[in-house]
């Protein structure tokens, strides 16, 4: 692949841009804001979110109406937010054409319960849609920090082509067949990351918290072996890797926002009106899907409710505990 097109400038469009340029003669980042794309032709950097580190010279920026670069690019990868995904794949579907695609968004919609590359299938018609997901910030990647990703990808073909393009000493990859599966994955462990921090914000013990970590790992690997084909799919990075990591560092999203939840520092109003976190969206439809396939989820259910009514974290975590057969005792009852 000699061109290459990301479509989003935030911090993991940029990351990756910095990631394949050394194996590419042209990088494309698109971007709403005018004055990022300046940034990053005349001075060499992302203001907003990496103000102090120089992309590769070969890294060019442009806005959303040129279509050209897309239009010659070889792969095309979308890190916009899974919110906006069907307009943009619609507004350039004839750029994109047959063009190879990557998704990166995790998000399911709520209408028609579609992962982000079954959108970009549905909208452009192409064949080569594929995903990547993994344990992997932004802000680590692109300074070369050791990390990893699953790509999901049905072609040996590009299998091989994605391992030469992302493939490098600090870049660890693994592969799945089911495309949709690595999608899937990147969704639940945002919801059980939640989780995590609501039970953290009312139990401070470590046997508390890597015990409730376990249920919930319990919990998404039972979904995982119902709802996708690739039986190894819970080993891989997308899965096992993506889970501890958002469930476990505080500076994942989703964890801070079970957290703040659960300590009653934000309600679900205040979060819908203003902050937009990948988990919380894809709360409502994971619950429409296992509940079509009949699968019991106490653990995703109690993090519906908790957020449909934070006033009642303490009684909704000893209520989940019973389930399992055992109940929470904080130090200070001790």
């Amino acid at each position: 692949m000699n061109t290459v097109s990301i479509l989003g400038a935030g911090s993991f469009g940029t990351a990756l841009a910095k990631t394949v340029a050394p194996q590419v003669e042209r990088v494309f980042i698109y971007a709403r804001d005018r004055e990022i794309c300046d940034a990053i032709n005349e001075e060499h950097q992302n203001p907003r979110y990496f103000p102090s580190l120089k992309l590769d010279h070969n890294i060019k920026a442009a806005t959303f109406d040129d279509s050209l670069p897309v239009a010659e690019s070889d792969l095309i990868i979308f890190t916009v937010p899974s919110g906006v995904t069907r307009e943009v794949v619609h507004d350039m579907r004839v750029s994109i054409g047959e063009k190879v695609i990557l998704s990166t968004a995790k998000g399911i919609e709520q209408d028609t319960l579609m992962t982000m590359s079954q959108i970009i299938k549905e909208e452009s018609g192409g064949r080569y849609v594929y995903s990547i997901s993994g344990p992997t910030f932004a802000d680590e990647l692109i300074r070369g920090y050791l990390s990893s990703a699953t790509l999901g990808v049905d072609n040996e073909k590009f299998q091989d082509i994605f391992s030469d393009l992302f493939g490098s000493r600090y870049f660890a990859l693994d592969f799945s067949n089911d495309i949709h599966g690595v999608e899937l994955a990147g969704v639940l462990k945002n919801i059980y990351a939640i989780a995590l921090g609501i039970f953290d914000s009312v139990d401070s013990s470590h046997n508390g918290h890597y015990t409730f970590l376990s249920l919930c790992y319990k919990e998404m690997t039972r979904l995982l072996k119902n709802l996708t084909s690739d039986p190894d799919l819970t080993g891989k990075f997308c899965a096992f890797g993506d889970y501890n990591l958002t469930a476990n560092v505080d500076k994942s999203r989703n964890r801070t926002l079970g957290l703040m939840i659960g300590k009653n520092f934000l309600n679900s109003a205040n979060v819908n009106s203003g902050i937009v976190f990948e988990g919380l969206k894809s709360i409502k439809c994971i619950l429409k899907l296992v509940r079509q396939n009949n699968l019991d989820v106490p653990i995703v259910e109690f993090v519906n409710n908790v957020l449909e009514d934070n006033s009642r974290v303490l009684s909704l975590v000893d209520d989940l505990l019973r389930q399992f057969g055992t109940e929470r005792r904080l130090f200070q009852d001790i």
